[in-house]
């Protein structure tokens, strides 16, 4: 037993080590359900051109009575500026600070063009900006996106008067993801302050019950790949729910090298099982950022020689994961990394593990069920098994009606599907299932909203490249012709 304990720990860390994606690495329940924001940054890249400083804020902006501050970091570039120039700002999201998107990409080259300052800030409780002594869960009540909005605002008004020194500075934000969506709400909410935001991949829709995530990948399948690999998935998954029906735990656990067995008693550890195989198969189709990756994942599938389609499946992570002596697919490996609470811990202060499950559980949701059945990977990822992980890391206080409520209240502040916001820009690539969670149609004259035909993964952010789609790159003209109209207060668009 002791053994197998200290293998399990040896596997995790290797799977919190390891990317989520594009590798070996296990995908672990948080990086599926709401990837960190800094994926295709190169790996070991060093910030060379940045300052770094320190802003003193609040812990908690809406108590009078709680004077207790602390400070978040943040870095500036002022490679480009020229006096006079806007102030450009790409907004923290759920990982630690990194001077790579101030220091490379179309934001730079803009703010090249521009005269821009560019800074970046470190998200309250990611990185080292800890506004608490430990993350324990009452200590984490301070998280919220109502809370790092007013830690913005009060920054920008900050950098205009104390850094810049120019309080009429024109100020423009970006953002990746979670921090696209904080982004474009700072602009919703502050328009005054905020001239302008573009947002990539920004999931503005809170949802509890994002089952047409995976739906949506098995059309992506269907377009890339093709409907036999659709079929082989679809098959396996639901030879594995039917073994699983008629008893025959062992063999599944055999198959695919569980280190712990499926049993009738533990209907959690076969949840996560099943959530762990279609969390691969999205590892194996998301992580290159290319169209290719699924076309290469159905010819791997469909190519074969398995005698049935279950083998199949198994031969695919038999691939994958040959180098683990066993898979931790058991429901308490997989909550495993999100336990730690102490601030400077790995899981927290580099991957943001356990940060990014409670704005999950307690503002967001996206859970990614498959119970509709209208997917290839069976029905047996349920709503009530995000509800008992949330529950399990951090606490029985959690319940449904609190997530519904946390998601309920989050589309009330900011509109959802319905922002009424001027001057943003929403960005999403046509084949990934999270801008079914943002904007794709916007009909307002002074914002925008465009979808990148033919792309897995939104790279209108990156500087551009010769492998680049023409698509591509007319949406990173659009966002060009946006961001100068919102420095030079002229006609948005293309000229």
């Amino acid at each position: 037993m002791a053994a197998r304990g200290a293998l399990l720990q040896v596997v995790i860390l290797s799977a919190l080590v390891a990317a989520a994606f594009g590798n070996i690495g296990l995908p672990r329940l948080v990086d599926l359900l709401n990837p960190r924001s800094d994926q295709q940054v190169p790996a070991g890249y060093v910030s060379n051109r940045s300052e770094a400083a320190r802003f003193r804020t609040r812990v908690d902006h809406f108590d009078v009575q709680n004077r207790a501050t602390f400070e978040f970091d943040y870095i500036s570039n002022d490679e480009f500026y020229r006096p006079g120039g806007p102030i450009f700002i790409v907004v923290g999201a759920n990982t630690a600070l990194n001077g790579y998107f101030i220091e490379s990409g179309l934001f730079y080259e803009i703010a090249r063009q521009e005269g821009a300052w560019l800074f970046s800030n470190e998200h309250r409780y990611y990185g080292r900006s800890a506004p608490v002594g430990d993350y324990s869960s009452p200590n984490l009540r301070f998280l919220s996106v109502e809370q790092a909005l007013i830690d913005l605002i009060e920054w920008i008004d900050h950098l205009r008067r104390e850094v810049v020194g120019d309080p009429n500075a024109k100020v423009i934000l970006h953002g990746l993801g979670y921090g696209g969506a904080v982004a474009i709400w700072a602009r919703q909410r502050f328009p005054s302050l905020i001239d302008g935001a573009w947002g990539s991949t920004a999931s503005v829709i809170a949802r509890v019950n994002f089952t047409e995530y995976g739906e949506d990948m098995g059309e992506t399948i269907r377009a890339l790949g093709h409907d036999d690999c659709y079929g082989v998935l679809w098959r396996a998954f639901r030879t594995a729910e039917n073994l699983i029906d008629a008893g025959l735990y062992g063999r599944v656990s055999e198959l695919f090298r569980t280190c712990e067995p499926l049993r009738a008693d533990d209907p959690l550890t076969i949840e996560t099982f099943f959530f762990a195989l279609k969390s691969s198969m999205e590892a194996k189709m998301f992580g290159q950022a290319s169209p290719g990756s699924v076309e290469r994942m159905c010819d791997e599938l469909v190519g074969d020689p398995a005698g049935t389609d279950l083998e199949t499946l198994a031969n695919f992570f038999e691939r994958r994961y040959a180098p683990f002596e066993c898979v931790p697919f058991d429901f308490e490996s997989n909550i495993a990394s999100a336990m730690y609470e102490e601030v400077g811990s790995p899981n927290n202060a580099e991957y943001g593990i356990r940060q990014r499950l409670y704005q999950l559980c307690t503002e967001f949701g996206w859970f990614l069920t498959s119970a509709s059945g209208n997917s290839p990977f069976g029905t047996r990822i349920t709503y009530r098994y995000f509800i008992d992980t949330c529950r399990a890391v951090f606490g029985e206080w959690i319940d449904q009606e609190l997530v519904y409520d946390g998601v309920r209240l989050t589309n009330i502040h900011f509109g959802a599907d319905d922002p009424r916001v001027t001057n943003v820009v929403y960005v999403n690539a046509q084949y990934d299932p999270t801008r079914l969670v943002s904007i794709t149609d916007y009909t307002n004259l002074q914002a925008n909203a465009f979808v990148i035909e033919g792309a897995v993964v939104s790279l209108d952010w990156m500087p551009d490249s010769a492998e680049d789609s023409e698509e591509l790159r007319r949406v990173r003209r659009e966002i060009e012709a946006y961001v100068r109209g919102w420095v030079r207060g002229g006609i948005i668009g293309m000229k």
